[in-house]
């Protein structure tokens, strides 16, 4: 209760406009001198979440503990820019009302909640003046800017649509969606102005698909991962969209494509079924020749972090590291997991 009671004053003490101390019962003990990657581990049905922390040779370094239930997700991973990351606590799993947005600074692994008075928050995006996150109730999706100095909120408000994801890129905010109902399968982007959250232009993507979760913007080109076929399978389409000259074209790989992440002039597409937790491989795209090499890992790629010459892979209760150029594998973990845990997410710590 003591404890309790300790934890409550600094949480009183730490309030100021939209921004609070995070929930965190940590220890000046358990911060890492050094990490490469931070794994979240997490559960839905009480408060309780860790964020564990590795070295490159995926050797344990550091540990903090926060009262958060549904600490990130698998379909939307961390947002990292500009050294923190962003992650969100959904809270309960039959409640999802946390809504608050977690940033982590990866050099001191210092803490504080951005307020959304909103549920169900997801899809977040960042950039050096904002936190941009969507949430949909209702039949009602909201894409969101959160101001990080004056921490002011502006929303966007769709009808009849779900919007997956968000993601800042070249100060434009592009948006996915997918309507709600109806016979026929429509897909939109949706390109923003951040400064005004006002809707500049919309395109049609529908040919290519539906359900977009993970982005990735390269120079001028966006790439984004389809889901969902037009026929309603599972997709290996990775949508391609210039953002100078609105041209939109697709990548075919060999299998399902999943989460992204460019480092250098690769795009690294892991092929990993989100539904039935199968597949273990993973595909290079050299954006520069136009080729893709697939491997097989070994485990089945959830999400993925590049720190240094390593890839990291998030499995279902593992971590491995492979060499980005050659994908051999360096080193692996299995992570224990009390009854009802689950791994959500993986970032690198933004050092090299």
């Amino acid at each position: 209760m003591k404890k309790f009671l300790i934890l409550l004053l600094l949480g009183l003490l730490c309030i100021g406009g939209i921004v609070l101390c995070a929930q965190s019962s940590v220890s000046p003990d358990d911060i890492p001198e050094e990490y490469a990657v931070g794994v979240i581990q997490t559960i839905g049905n009480k408060e309780s979440s860790d964020i564990l922390y590795f070295n490159e040779n995926l050797e344990q370094t550091g540990r903090t503990h926060y009262r958060y239930a549904s600490m990130g997700d698998s379909w939307s991973a961390p947002a990292n820019f500009g050294g923190f990351v962003y992650i969100v606590p959904q809270g309960l799993a039959n409640r999802k009302d946390a809504e608050v947005i977690l940033q982590l600074n990866l050099a001191t692994l210092e803490n504080q909640e951005f307020v959304l008075e909103q549920t169900a928050i997801y899809g977040v995006s960042a950039d050096s003046s904002s936190i941009y996150a969507v949430s949909n109730l209702n039949r009602k999706s909201f894409v969101n800017r959160i101001d990080l100095v004056e921490k002011t909120v502006q929303t966007l408000e769709y009808s009849d649509v779900y919007v997956s994801t968000a993601y800042i890129f070249n100060d434009v905010l592009y948006a996915f969606s997918e309507e709600m109902g109806g016979d026929t399968q429509k897909e939109t982007l949706h390109c923003i102005n951040p400064d005004t959250m006002t809707e500049v232009k919309r395109i049609d993507i529908s040919d290519f698909g539906s359900g977009v979760y993970s982005v990735v913007g390269v120079n001028t080109m966006l790439y984004f991962s389809v889901m969902t076929s037009p026929t309603g399978g599972f997709s290996n389409i990775l949508g391609v969209y210039n953002t100078e000259t609105d041209e939109i074209t697709h990548i075919e790989f060999p299998q399902i494509v999943g989460h992204l992440v460019s480092y250098g002039d690769k795009l690294y597409v892991t092929h990993g079924n989100f539904v039935t937790l199968e597949g273990s491989s993973l595909s290079v795209y050299d954006m520069a020749a136009g080729t893709i090499s697939t491997y097989d890992l070994g485990v089945w790629p959830g999400q993925l972090a590049a720190h240094g010459d390593s890839l990291y892979i998030l499995g279902i209760d593992q971590v491995a590291g492979y060499d980005l150029l050659t994908l051999e594998l360096q080193a692996q973990i299995e992570i224990p997991l009390d009854a009802g845990y689950y791994l959500s997410g993986i970032f690198a710590s933004g050092s090299s």
